[in-house]
């Protein structure tokens, strides 16, 4: 299977802005919206869009889309090409619209982003490559929507119950955690909150996740730091107090040991408009 990327890139547009109706001659494009609203055309079709939606236009449409909310729409964007069969029957199978709640297909959208931007060697090839994950991942999720709920839900049912007992555990950790993430709290706080047993607790936690206590409530405070970096306005010093750190220079080592990149260094990646031809 072969895709050529065209461009991809991260793009803001204020409230009333976007591109007026302009045909899909030659390419595919992929847009998924992670912050504000927007409302899409496809020949004349509209769409509101809201965060965690996604949309795709095929080749030969015309589209047209604006920011339908004050503060704006943020979007993730990659344009491509392909002629080889086997691809076009995964582009078959994906719809106009669909939404993208677990933020599978954002990861792997903002990973060619950031493989644009930073043109390390090879970064072609492994864009292309995170681009046909995501085309079938597009597919995938669009064939699971369409099934009916007895063929969908048994298989679900079934990993539910056999991870039942160690799910609940590390579900009441992650659920404390996060509701004390911008507070100051010992382990054994954590264990009696959650109803365990302190070495119990943190068996399963290692067991689950292979890291210790210490570090997996770190690891969770870094993911929620990505979030509010990629889906939020706030500043580093308010992100930082967010999460319980007495000030920016705490935060941004903690950032920096756990990303490998300084937050100030993170957010103008992350939140500046910019596209990436290939």
């Amino acid at each position: 299977m072969y895709v050529r990327i065209t461009s991809s890139g991260r793009f803001y547009y204020k409230e009333g802005e976007g591109k007026s109706e302009h045909h899909h001659q030659d390419d595919y494009q992929i847009q998924l919206v992670y912050a504000g609203k927007a409302r899409n055309y496809f020949d004349g079709q509209p769409y509101d869009l809201e965060s965690g939606d996604i949309v795709f236009c095929r080749k030969g449409r015309y589209h047209a889309f604006s920011a339908t909310s004050k503060e704006g729409v943020k979007m993730l964007e990659v344009k491509f090409t392909s002629a080889d069969e086997s691809v076009q029957e995964v582009l078959g199978g994906i719809d106009t619209k669909f939404a993208d709640r677990e933020n599978q297909i954002y990861t792997l959208l903002s990973r060619i982003v950031l493989e644009g931007q930073r043109k390390a060697l090879h970064y072609r090839s492994m864009s292309s490559a995170l681009l046909m994950e995501c085309l079938l991942s597009m597919n995938r999720l669009c064939l699971e929507h369409s099934l009916p709920l007895y063929e969908s839900n048994p298989i679900h049912q079934l990993r539910r119950s056999s991870l039942a007992t160690k799910s609940e555990v590390l579900d009441s950790v992650d659920a404390y955690i996060n509701s004390h993430i911008g507070t100051s709290f010992s382990l054994s706080q954590m264990a009696d909150e959650c109803g365990y047993n302190q070495d119990y607790l943190y068996r399963v936690i290692k067991k689950q996740t292979g890291l210790s206590a210490i570090k997996y409530i770190n690891l969770v405070k870094f993911e929620r730091s990505l979030s509010l970096i990629q889906n939020t306005e706030l500043s580093l010093s308010e992100i930082g107090w967010n999460l319980g750190f007495e000030n920016l220079q705490y935060f941004s080592r903690f950032f920096k040991q756990h990303g490998g990149i300084a937050p100030s260094e993170y957010i103008e990646k992350v939140r500046r408009t910019t596209r990436t031809d290939y």
